[in-house]
């Protein structure tokens, strides 16, 4: 982006990219960089060495008047959305900050005289007002640089996450395809209302994996999931057992589209499949601080996994669609105990939006 842009408004977003001045997090570093400000203008204008304190103390409170006024002002035009586009946020946010430092350039001046202190060395209003102004404006047009840059730089990453989130989504190719296929083909003379409900849940579940979306509802999430657990029952029968254990509350909550039903899959596929007794499947789904999902299917008596093809890639997969999607705060662990395979996750509680 260049400076044109900035200062034409032709790059617009649904928010500004001026930084969230309501939070306290940006309040406490526009503190520190604000004092930093005053100490390099005190050392600076500093006649004497002894004087540098009375001047660093005289700045600190004006600067930081200036900032954290300026500050409120923006917040409360965010809140209200009036800081819309680049150009509206750029413009007011301008005119702000150049009206509190003429407000507080003429109440520190007529302080000035009051109390005698020979801060202006004989200068009358108008140029005092002129050079903080200039001051002024060097500074913020610096800050808006660096907030442009910086928000710049956050939606092309948000750009790119989302990106490789839709691509891994689209590489996600349930094993299932063939089988269930099959399994329809059988049932087509025998049992034709079977077949159509396979086919049915089959369409949900190729519709949902090429939908566009990545964080849905987890009630959604689930049903797929059942959805894709009904095919492989009519395909193995007895042999497939499932257990669910759910609570959490499935409409308000959001997770990652298609998280769930690939980690069934693959314990039906790599634990229930390879084993001519078949087993149980249990799918735990508790909300506390987090949300935490289970996966729970049996292994070998040896403790061995079977490794079939597709198994590490499915894992690697989630695993990196997860921290994408919450930004290295989702947890992700295998662990194998009591001849059984365990996945476990973690991730941040989302409130879905109504």
């Amino acid at each position: 982006m260049t400076n044109n842009n900035l200062m034409s408004g032709t790059v617009s977003a649904k928010r500004s990219y001026l930084p969230d001045f309501c939070h306290s997090e940006t309040l406490l570093a526009l503190i520190l960089v604000l004092e930093l400000i005053a100490i390099v203008l005190a050392i600076a204008s500093a006649a004497e060495f002894g004087s540098v304190f009375v001047q660093l103390a005289l700045l600190s409170v004006y600067i930081q008047w200036i900032g954290l006024c300026s500050a409120g002002l923006l917040c409360l035009s965010a809140r209200y959305g009036f800081l819309t586009t680049t150009l509206r946020a750029t413009m007011f946010s301008v005119f702000v900050v150049c009206m509190l430092t003429a407000v507080m350039a003429a109440v520190a001046y007529q302080l000035n005289d009051l109390l005698r202190l020979e801060l202006f060395r004989q200068q009358s209003l108008f140029t005092v007002i002129l050079q903080h102004e200039s001051v002024s404006l060097i500074l913020y047009g610096l800050a808006l640089r660096y907030f442009y840059v910086q928000y710049a730089a956050r939606e092309m990453i948000k750009t790119e996450s989302h990106a490789r989130l839709q691509a891994l989504q689209a590489r996600i190719r349930p094993h299932f395809l063939f089988n269930s296929l099959n399994t329809i083909a059988s049932l087509t003379h025998d049992e034709p209302d079977r077949a159509e409900r396979a086919i049915e849940s089959l369409a949900d579940l190729f519709r949902a994996s090429l939908s566009p979306q990545t964080q849905i509802s987890l009630r959604d999430e689930i049903d797929l999931t059942r959805e894709y657990i009904n095919l492989e029952s009519l395909r193995l029968g007895d042999r497939l057992s499932v257990h669910w254990d759910i609570q959490a509350d499935l409409d308000a909550l959001t997770m990652p589209a298609l998280m769930l039903q690939p980690l069934v899959e693959n314990a039906i596929y790599h634990g229930i499949e390879t084993s001519q007794p078949g087993g149980k499947v249990t799918i735990l789904l508790h909300q506390q601080e987090s949300l935490k999902i289970q996966i729970t299917n049996p292994v070998e008596a040896n403790g061995k996994v079977q490794q079939r093809e597709g198994n590490r890639m499915a894992l690697d997969n989630i695993r990196e669609r997860l921290f994408l999607s919450y930004q290295g705060q989702a947890k992700f662990e295998q662990v194998i105990e009591n001849e059984l395979y365990k996945v476990e996750i973690n991730i941040p509680v989302k409130q879905s939006k109504k």
